[in-house]
């Protein structure tokens, strides 16, 4: 048996093949500008994957899980917290490892160099050689973004991304950038939880304090190492325990016990591996049924196929259907009327019109100097506000760990990653609105002049057209409703919008894409909050050695969360100019393409008018017919045949 996503794979495949239908059309039209959307859309599309994050602390068996996912045992699994990268796992028919590093070099390695890049153990005081090498193996990873492992996995095949993600505790800054960045702009996220530790106070705490604010739909609560407990009585127990806890975070939570180990051994003999020790003794394998793994797969699919794939699906579909719309208006139906229209005086009216064009592209220009010189100038604003808050989540760190310092050591950071959480994701939602925000009425107020001498340029140019031929053509379709009053540049609105949750979209590569990575690579928790036997000896007492390297932990995340605003902000502008630049070229080069037909048009003979209104009534209605699949499509990706979705055999 094995995981399948055939239903949005089949869904996917018909979209594909309505635009390549349309691409065909848009050749042979000769609409450069549209044909190069569209490809860049159908190459979006085929190349789109689902990407699911798997995060938990240390000892929760997170990599076992993954092992067991995938079907193979890919990932090096230890009691001892060593995982230390991010890990990218996709399907790929020969098997490679790919390290990406933060120079962005890029280089293949072999799997025991791979298993190398662990967490190296905290050398005792004094040792000079132990520190010298941990210092090095640091070093090390630290320069790695993220490992690339691709294999021919049945689980990705369908265009499933796994991201492993390095475990987490108290006061790690791999917890921010989790749930600010990665799960957002996953799929689906899985947290794993421990049958036998479950729901730690930290655990509780990065669900409450950190993914709350995240799409709560997502996140799939799976226990692992039920096989560890002593009773189907046992498991339900801790079942509800966890359902019981959760409800009032998640509300409704998604929880599945598991048995990772047994599933991942299930899977690796119905693949064939001799399952024994290492003595030679035979590994009792249970049936994978026992091992909870196949109810997950079910309903993580059917939510992958039904909900998440709906929606990658239907925001194409979307934007095709308003761009079929505009070629029916703009160029068919404008064709129609200007092979009917009075051609007298017509070619003064056209030269007429080529000044006011060119007067449109200077306005267009000079918007976009008004928009890129103010958003310098919020720029300074919103800086000098982001800093300040920024600097205020270090301060309350410091403040809560001295008025915690009495307490035991190890509930210190706890306690202040409790405190600094909640500020940390209200500070974060708060630069997005902000942010997002201040660019849309950025770019609303200064293009109002734009707009408007463009609509009047359009609607003039109607107005010299016949009519006839206006009321044969009906166009049909979605008839999705503006969700504000129409612009040129809507396009740029959308994508501001969306940018944060998808880093596929222009503005979310060149703004957002880059907190895919986790800062830092290492575990902080394994040198701060880990390595407390060191620090007992020596000058200063435990407790102002923690202070020390807790403030310079806090001031690094401090400086890391300043210098990527400012990448979000330069990259949000730079892709904002990019947009609104091409978005003005394409429309003066498709005005200037209706003025050539106009001239064009008035040079037919009437057997050749003929045949070209014939020819445009055949890619009307081959226009029409791709609308009404798209339209079939959109209404079944919201009303999906859940009954086709899940495991297959």
């Amino acid at each position: 048996m094995s995981f399948s996503l055939d239903v949005y794979t089949a869904n996917k495949r018909r979209l594909v093949d309505q635009l390549y239908r349309l691409q065909v059309i848009l050749h042979d039209i000769g609409n450069q500008n549209d044909l190069k959307k569209v490809e860049d859309l159908r190459n979006q599309i085929k190349e789109d994957q689902f990407q699911i994050v798997v995060v938990g602390e240390f000892s929760r068996g997170k990599s076992t899980f993954i092992n067991a996912l995938l079907g193979k045992k890919l990932l090096p699994s230890s009691a001892r917290p060593t995982t230390t990268l991010l890990n990218v796992i996709t399907h790929s028919t020969d098997p490679f490892i790919k390290l990406h590093y933060r120079n962005k070099k890029q280089e293949y390695v072999t799997e025991e160099r791979f298993n190398s890049l662990v967490a190296p153990k905290e050398p005792f005081a004094g040792d000079t050689e132990g520190e010298a090498l941990y210092e090095k193996q640091v070093e090390i990873i630290r320069s790695i973004e993220y490992a690339e492992i691709g294999h021919p996995l049945n689980f990705c095949k369908d265009g499933v991304k796994v991201i492993d993600t390095p475990g987490t505790n108290d006061l790690d800054p791999a917890r921010e950038q989790l749930t600010n960045s990665i799960i957002p702009q996953s799929d689906a996220a899985i947290l794993i939880l421990s049958a036998i530790k479950i729901l730690s106070e930290s655990e509780l705490s990065f669900l409450r304090d950190r993914i709350l604010g995240s799409d709560i739909q997502k996140i799939f609560i799976v226990v692992n190492q039920m096989d560890l407990l002593e009773s189907p009585e046992e498991v339900e127990k801790i079942r509800m325990f966890a359902y019981d806890n959760l409800q009032g975070i998640l509300h409704e939570p998604k929880i599945f016990m598991v048995a990772a180990k047994d599933a991942l051994n299930a899977r690796r003999k119905a693949a064939g591996e001799e399952m024994v020790t290492k003595r030679g003794k035979p590994i009792p394998v249970k049936p994978i049924e026992e091992s909870g793994f196949l109810e997950l797969e079910s309903a993580l699919a059917d939510f992958l196929q039904f909900e998440r794939g709906a929606v990658k699906l239907q925001k194409p579909i979307q934007r095709t259907d308003k761009l079929i719309s505009d070629v029916l208006e703009k160029q068919i139906h404008f064709q129609y009327n200007t092979l009917n229209q009075q051609r007298d005086g017509l070619e003064e009216k056209v030269s007429s019109f080529k000044p006011r064009v060119q007067m449109v592209r200077k306005t267009g220009k000079e918007s976009l100097k008004k928009i890129v010189m103010q958003l310098k100038m919020e720029e300074t604003q919103i800086t000098k506000w982001y800093e300040a808050e920024s600097r205020n989540i270090t301060q309350k760190g410091l403040e809560t760990f001295e008025s915690n310092r009495m307490k035991h050591i190890s509930d210190i950071g706890r306690i202040v990653e409790t405190a600094i959480a909640p500020l940390e994701r209200r500070l974060h939602e708060e630069k997005k609105t902000r942010m997002t925000k201040t660019s849309k009425k950025v770019i609303q107020d200064m293009s109002k002049q734009l707009n408007n001498e463009w609509f009047k340029l359009e609607g003039d140019l109607l107005s010299i057209s016949s009519k006839s031929g206006q009321d044969d053509w009906e166009g049909t379709g979605l008839q999705l409703e503006p969700e504000w009053e129409y612009s040129l540049f809507d396009s740029i609105v959308d994508e501001l919008d969306a940018a944060w949750e998808n880093s596929n979209s222009f503005i979310g590569k060149l703004a957002i894409g880059t907190g895919f990575l986790i800062a830092g690579a290492v575990n902080v928790a394994s040198i701060l909050i880990g390595g407390f036997v060191s620090w007992l000896t020596g000058e200063e007492d435990e407790k102002t050695k923690f202070r020390r390297k807790l403030n310079s932990q806090l001031d690094n995340s401090e400086k890391r969360r300043n210098l990527q605003f400012k990448n979000e902000w330069d990259g949000m502008v730079n892709a904002i100019q990019t947009q609104y630049e091409q978005i003005i070229n394409d429309k003066v080069q498709e005005l200037e393409g209706q003025l050539n037909q106009l001239l064009e048009n008035t040079l037919l003979e009437e057997k050749e008018i003929e045949i070209k209104m014939e020819v445009l009534h055949r890619r009307e209605a081959a226009l029409q017919q791709i609308k009404d699949e798209l339209s079939d499509l959109y209404q079944e990706l919201t009303n999906p045949p859940r009954e086709k979705a899940g495991i297959h055999s």
